[in-house]
């Protein structure tokens, strides 16, 4: 799905259209995500493997998250948005490659259900072929992940996803296990709770809702023992910097078609799951409520137990 920049007009294109492929060094492809900042981070999985195939070629990422592609060596440079007016001259004549991987519609409130693994569909989309690792990738300077142990042990953990920028009622677990959880983990090591300041809080957690930048929070996740959440930013962003996740998924979508291996996924398989709604439900949310919160703390352990070990990594052929 390659497209042009719609606000440049046609003189501009002819003229600047050499001088701006030019200035980016020729590059090959310049990609672009499709949605928030989690699609962000998947997008890292098609630089990485379209570098992988053509390891001379110049790639390009056109982002607002610029922080999410520093010190990537996949990524040969970054073009941040501008306004419109801006935008037409500065992009004239470059292509870009949307990395748009479903569709929703506000009538039904349903997102397209997936076919394939989101990672295989947008490197089919980027015109990638052969075997991928279904995992983006995530690098930190030494600085940065020092930063990040806040603790000798420590685990990250999510209360909610509710502040998105796309925000799905469907995705949410009850505040009140996550707490359960949080206060049977603390003997295991300090909790650190991650996310938005809409999310509800935990207590007995070191709270740092809203007061991490993206490369904190991605330095917090490298140096912990595991992450506990829900589907969303934060678990790609753990799975990019090694750390092994415990996510409840409930039944709006499945772990095989939008998460990783190495974590553990519990799902609520219901009659009517997967449904792909975002927030609407006629069922009361009994694919998230038939999750006990015993079976998180369970999966939690034997996660933590496993730390330091390394993340089993699915593939697909293409």
């Amino acid at each position: 799905m390659r497209t042009t920049d719609i606000h440049a007009p046609q003189f501009a294109k002819t003229i600047l259209g050499p001088f701006n492929r030019a200035r980016l060094g020729f590059p090959r492809h310049i990609f672009t995500g499709a949605g928030g900042i989690g699609d962000a981070v998947l997008c890292t999985t098609v630089l990485h493997e379209f570098k992988k195939r053509n390891p001379s070629s110049r790639i390009g990422m056109h982002t607002p998250y610029v922080s999410l592609f520093d010190r990537n060596p996949d990524a040969g440079f970054i073009i941040p948005p501008a306004r419109a007016l801006v935008s037409g001259f500065l992009h004239a004549g470059l292509d870009f490659t949307r990395l748009a991987y479903s569709s929703y519609d506000p009538a039904t409130d349903r997102d397209t259900p997936l076919k394939e693994h989101i990672l295989a569909t947008i490197c089919r989309i980027a015109g990638i072929t052969g075997t991928i690792d279904l995992r983006p990738y995530f690098f930190l300077s030494p600085a940065e992940l020092a930063a990040g142990r806040r603790f000798e042990k420590q685990i990250a953990i999510q209360s909610s996803s509710l502040g998105s920028l796309y925000t799905m009622a469907n995705k949410a677990w009850l505040p009140d296990r996550f707490q359960w959880i949080a206060s049977r983990l603390v003997p295991e090591a300090p909790l650190i709770q991650l996310g938005s300041p809409e999310d509800p809080p935990l207590e007995g957690a070191l709270d740092l809702r809203g007061k991490t930048t993206l490369r904190e929070s991605a330095a917090i996740l490298a140096n912990s023992l595991i992450f506990l959440g829900g589907v969303g930013f934060l678990m790609h962003l753990a799975r990019a910097v090694d750390c092994r996740s415990v996510i409840v998924y409930g039944g709006r979508e499945t772990p095989e078609l939008t998460g990783y291996i190495a974590n553990a996924n519990l799902t609520g398989p219901t009659p009517c799951s997967p449904c792909w709604l975002r927030s609407k439900c006629d069922f009361g949310h009994e694919c998230m409520n038939m999750i006990p919160a015993e079976s998180a703390l369970e999966a939690a352990q034997k996660l933590i137990a496993l730390h330091g070990t390394p993340l089993e990594t699915e593939t697909a052929n293409l």
